[in-house]
């Protein structure tokens, strides 16, 4: 909620370095966690975190003039996700055919990744201000808007018709970022006993996500936001009933070292691998014209209408985390799939009325 504010008030150079430091600390605190630490910095991230994606969406909106705002998003989006391909390859071939996590092993796994996040932080610095946040980026805020005026226009845009239909495709990204981040790993992890599947699972998913933000991002001149989003709705679907047919049901839930039920297929590590790529293209699909929508809609102000989408996606990402251990795999896929559906349908409504998808200003609101 207060996102807005501090990117407002320190510019995005410097929001997005101090919110990095608790990403870097958590990461660190893991080579020997203490539950008070764990429990403080996994806080602290949350609240980088808001404060991180709203900074990141209005760099890219400031800085993606025209038509250019999807292929830029397409662009941030693949860079993004590299991590998960780098850090997963890394786990691949550090791990080995190791069935258990040692702790030296746990120890040198993090401190490498701790390392490399260390890295990043500090490479937000080195970012060069652009002509329209030079202003922002020295630090000087215009003396007419309070610090907390950022704040009451997230809060107006939370009423605009168009966020209304945003809603949608954002309340899907939550429920698939609990989805690709917590249950698929913990599926793979439950189905095969070797613990290297689990990087090639996050690999898979990395190179999906990756392929997404440049597909999706040179295809949206083309076919639209609308047309991205239908197209990652039938990969997501086709998804979904995959792993309906080739996972156990108590996949996801199941407190043995191995899954008890038996899947209506024979489980196969060749076409879960298959999955994760499928999952990181159809869940990149959602975000990255979600994110160019946000942009575009918003271009004048993005930074609380990006605060309100982390804050929607993060509130329904946590929801979903709190039945993911409780529900067998099939709720789980319809939860998906109907969610899925509405975002679908949510977007394409949006999409049919271009001439209303203006520049909205926070006094501009229809209540």
């Amino acid at each position: 909620c207060f996102s807005p504010a501090i990117v407002n008030k320190l510019g995005c150079k410097f929001s997005l370095f101090l919110s990095a430091i608790p990403y870097t600390g958590f990461v660190f605190c893991m080579i020997n966690p203490y539950l008070w630490s764990v429990f403080t910095l996994s806080a602290l991230l949350g609240a980088g975190g808001g404060v991180i994606w709203t900074a990141n969406g209005e760099v890219i909106a400031k800085n993606s003039p025209g038509d250019t705002k999807a292929k830029n998003t397409g662009i941030f989006w693949s860079w993004f996700n590299t991590s998960m391909l780098l850090g997963n390859v890394f786990l691949y071939f550090y791990l080995g055919n190791s069935e258990t996590i040692s702790d030296n092993q746990r120890h040198v796994i993090y401190l490498v990744l701790g390392i490399f996040c260390a890295i990043g932080m500090f490479t937000f610095l080195l970012l060069a201000p652009s002509g329209t946040q030079s202003g922002e980026e020295a630090g000087n805020v215009p003396e007419t808007q309070s610090i907390v005026q950022p704040i009451i226009d997230a809060a107006k845009f939370c009423k605009t018709w168009q966020m209304g239909y945003l809603y949608g495709p954002i309340v899907f990204t939550g429920v698939s970022l609990n989805f690709w981040s917590s249950v698929f790993i913990t599926i793979i992890g439950n189905v095969f006993p070797n613990r290297s599947y689990l990087a090639l699972g996050g690999i898979c998913t990395g190179i999906g996500e990756i392929s997404a933000g440049f597909i999706w991002g040179r295809l949206t001149n083309r076919i639209g936001r609308h047309g991205v989003v239908m197209c990652s709705t039938v990969i997501n679907c086709c998804l979904y009933y995959l792993a309906f047919i080739s996972f156990p049901f108590d996949a996801a839930t199941t407190t043995a070292s191995v899954a008890e039920d038996n899947p209506i297929v024979h489980s196969n590590i060749y076409l879960t691998l298959v999955m994760g790529v499928m999952l990181g293209l159809g869940d990149g699909g959602f975000n990255v014209s979600t994110y160019a929508a946000l942009g575009t809609i918003f271009e004048d102000n993005p930074a609380p209408a990006f605060a309100v989408f982390k804050f929607v996606q993060s509130l329904v990402g946590a929801s979903a985390f709190l039945y993911c251990g409780h529900l067998l795999l099939p709720y789980q896929l319809a939860i998906l799939a109907l969610t899925c559906l509405a975002g679908c349908l949510c977007f394409i409504t949006l999409e049919r009325y271009p001439d209303q998808i203006l520049v909205v200003t926070p006094d501009e609101h229809q209540d």
